[in-house]
């Protein structure tokens, strides 16, 4: 039983001591997209199924950043095959660390928080689905980080999974667009600037309203 717990420990906390490794020492975790680039474009045929494997180990091990993989993205193959290949490895990332999240974190969190303080964030979680919509579809959300702190929480997975698969697809296709170059008269960079403005104006609305309804 005491191995137990503590093989759970070591699962939840070591994607919090590879957190700060990453942003302590980011050369160590492809912090340019050059150097990403020069990874990839030897493999030709496969820099494709390469990326999106990247793409999901900057959801797993979180230090990745994954605003320079987005854009790496974008800039390798394109804005729409970017979008896809980035929207692909999120989603498996995703669904990796929620499912880390749940089977182990839930458990260490029971022993580590009191009970009432637990019950709060569930209900935060539960109130602020929507909340957590936005996180996912704003671009500049650091919401690796989330899918393991969603994984915590209560949330059913029939919840989580729609919610992030939709969310996703915004900051997806935004970083894959900056990748492949902006043009300010572009119809898609004024329509990804609008709805990122509402978004972030409804994240700030419903975010506010859920901590409420929560306490």
């Amino acid at each position: 039983m005491k191995r137990l717990k503590i093989i759970w420990y070591l699962l939840a906390i070591i994607p919090i001591i590879l957190l700060i490794l990453g942003y302590v020492f980011p050369s160590s975790f492809f912090s340019s997209q050059e150097q990403i680039r020069s990874f990839i474009e030897p493999f030709g045929v496969w820099a494709p199924l390469v990326f999106i494997v990247i793409n999901i180990l900057q959801v797993v091990i979180t230090p990745f950043s994954h605003y320079v993989v987005g854009i790496v993205g974008g800039f390798l193959f394109g804005t729409w095959l970017g979008f896809l290949y980035n929207w692909i490895g999120r989603v498996i990332g995703t669904l990796i660390a929620f499912w880390l999240g749940r089977k182990f974190g839930r458990k260490i969190i029971k022993h580590l928080v009191k009970q009432e303080k637990l019950r709060k964030y569930d209900s935060f979680v539960d109130k602020g689905k929507f909340v957590l919509f936005l996180m996912y579809f704003l671009p500049l959300f650091p919401d690796d980080e989330l899918s393991y702190f969603a994984g915590f929480s209560s949330m059913k997975a029939r919840i989580f999974i729609p919610l992030m698969i939709l969310g996703h697809a915004s900051g997806s296709l935004s970083l894959a667009y900056i990748g492949n170059g902006i043009s300010l008269m572009d119809p898609m960079f004024i329509f990804l600037s609008v709805i990122t403005l509402i978004g972030g104006i409804l994240f700030v609305f419903h975010y506010r309203k859920a901590k409420k309804q929560a306490l």
